[in-house]
């Protein structure tokens, strides 16, 4: 007989829960014990499933018939300190790809697909390298650096504005932007009000500037997402508001996850020296590299949805209504889907990993990420070959983006 999320307190405990700060500093242990005794999880307190085995996590994200996105950013299920939307970014809080299903989802996306597709992506292959260069330049007359200050968050903030058209005038005070913008209060359930002040009236600074670049794009289109997504604005009845929401979406979730990544793999190959070797000497191992990174210390925590009608799902029966956790590092290092999870193997294959997600909503700049992560890891290791830590590295405290806040290094 299934079970249903009435039953009585499981293996773990009615309240057992990965935003617990007891767990963040060892998540993946957190993982390994849901994903054997309670791989469906009922947290009373919170009112959600966590869903930690990788059949289960895909079967939440492939499926629209029983499962919705949208209905889940409504309601926020996992905030419990705050209103629903904790004023995050009330200047851009419309409806976004991620935020909804077809057929409001495929025509919002539509517009913002060429930019991501191979031609786009292939375009900015040269500036990305020389991004990364004159960032390494910086840090080369020093010895050394934070991986994360110095060159994590610059790369993936040059190469969002150059995908975005952004004039390479207003590219520093768009870098302003990205490093006032750190952490994600939106989905931090206990952030304080004084941090949900700070990040309301950025966005409305923030807002300002995004307009400005889109009238210019007005102006003056060019190949590049903004003006891609103005061409929609015809074609796909996209509105203004709609265009400045997706724009804000591609600076915030294509630059910190894109940071955490490039810092959390690093952090894995500094502590194994034969691997940076084997990267160093053959740079075609580059996008391996990235997605065993991706599958072993992937940034991106979680996503949420909501049941729609009642569904059986590993061998719980969620109530329509009720929302699913997908913790996705948990599905990566499933030992039913990964030989040796817990290994990290520089040139794993097959690597199905779940990173990006999977379904119609898969991670619209995957190809982007993977391609910033790739020229990040071949620069630095080839420049450096004696690169090594200079000191200890520091964890954030975050379920939703797991990265590293430091990571000194020296050459």
């Amino acid at each position: 007989m299934a079970e249903t999320s009435t039953t009585t307190a499981g293996a773990l405990g009615a309240d057992f829960d990965p935003w617990d700060p007891a767990h963040l500093a060892d998540p993946h242990a957190v993982y390994a014990r849901m994903r054997e005794l309670e791989p469906m999880h009922w947290n009373e307190r919170r009112g959600l499933w966590f869903a930690t085995r990788y059949d289960d996590v895909a079967q939440v994200l492939r499926d629209q018939r029983h499962f919705s996105c949208a209905q889940y950013n409504i309601t926020k299920p996992h905030m419990t300190s705050r209103p629903a939307d904790g004023k995050r970014y009330q200047a851009f809080k419309g409806a976004t790809m991620v935020t909804t299903e077809p057929p409001e989802h495929t025509r919002l996306r539509r517009g913002s697909a060429a930019a991501f597709g191979p031609g786009g992506v292939r375009r900015l292959r040269e500036r990305v390298r020389t991004i990364a260069d004159r960032l390494l330049d910086h840090a080369a007359a020093r010895g050394g650096m934070d991986v994360i200050a110095d060159y994590a968050y610059g790369l993936p903030v040059y190469a969002i504005a150059e995908l975005l058209g952004v004039p390479e005038a207003d590219q520093e005070q768009f870098m302003r932007f990205a490093l006032a913008d750190r952490g994600s209060p939106a989905h931090d359930p206990d952030a304080d009000p004084e941090v949900l002040a700070r990040t309301e009236a950025h966005g409305a600074e923030l807002r300002t500037f995004v307009e400005a670049v889109v009238a210019d794009k007005r102006r003056r289109p060019g190949e590049d997402l903004i003006s891609a997504l103005l061409a929609s604005e015809r074609e796909d009845g996209l509105t203004e508001a709609e265009i400045l929401d997706t724009i804000h979406l591609m600076m915030e979730a294509g630059h910190i996850t894109t940071v955490n990544l490039i810092g959390n793999g690093l952090d894995v190959l500094l502590d194994r020296p034969e691997d940076l070797r084997r990267l160093r000497e053959d740079p075609e191992l580059a996008p391996a590299v990235v997605r065993e990174c991706l599958r072993f210390a992937g940034p991106v925590q979680f996503t949420g949805r909501t049941a729609i009608s009642d569904v059986m799902l590993g061998g719980r029966m969620v109530r329509a209504g009720e929302s699913v956790i997908p913790v996705l590092p948990a599905a990566n290092r499933d030992p039913r889907q990964f030989l040796d999870p817990d290994e990290f193997v520089i040139d794993r294959d097959p690597n199905r990993h779940l990173a990006f997600g999977i379904g119609i909503h898969v991670c619209i700049g995957a190809s982007l990420a993977r391609l910033e992560t790739e020229i990040a890891f071949a620069t630095l290791v080839s420049r450096f070959p004696a690169l090594r830590r200079a000191g200890g590295a520091r964890w954030n405290t975050s379920f939703e983006l797991r990265g590293r806040t430091t990571l000194p290094v020296e050459f």
